[in-house]
């Protein structure tokens, strides 16, 4: 399901982990071949380094790695994943949706993310699709506020 924010976007009811959550997420954009399989393990080993330092809320996370460990594209990708039941991000258990940022540069980086944090902040559409409950749900959302 494609979102004039997002390059790709979807809903499941559950992951097994945190990393499963970051490989599912990232796969749409594997798929397209915006970003290479390396690019989710960096996430994944930056996060068991440091933390997940990318969690913006306590039901948000946005994981993203540097240019260079991956990203293919000279465009910057949003992948949404939405999820039923929270999965735990170390000391973070309530998390429940991630959004990868696959960013080409750091100016693309930054501008991204303001976009992304203005339209999630407009009517409380973070809390919207952190409590969605089907795909149906995910997809209303997305098509009713573009």
């Amino acid at each position: 399901m494609a979102h004039s924010l997002f390059t790709a976007s979807q809903f499941r009811e559950n992951c097994a982990s945190w990393q499963d959550a970051v490989r599912l997420a990232c796969s749409p954009l594997e798929e397209r071949q915006l970003i290479s399989t390396a690019y989710a393990q960096a996430i994944i080993d930056a996060t068991e380094k440091h933390g997940p330092w990318y969690i913006l809320s306590p039901t948000f996370a946005l994981p993203h790695a540097r240019p260079h460990e991956g990203v293919l594209s000279q465009h910057t990708h949003l992948s949404l994943l939405a999820l039923k039941d929270p999965v735990a991000f170390q000391n973070y258990s309530n998390v429940r949706l991630i959004i990868v940022l696959a960013a080409a540069d750091s100016h693309q980086h930054v501008d991204t993310i303001q976009r992304l944090m203005c339209w999630l902040d407009e009517g409380d559409r973070l809390h919207l699709l952190s409590t969605l409950r089907s795909a149906g749900q995910l997809h209303a959302a997305l098509s009713s506020q573009a």
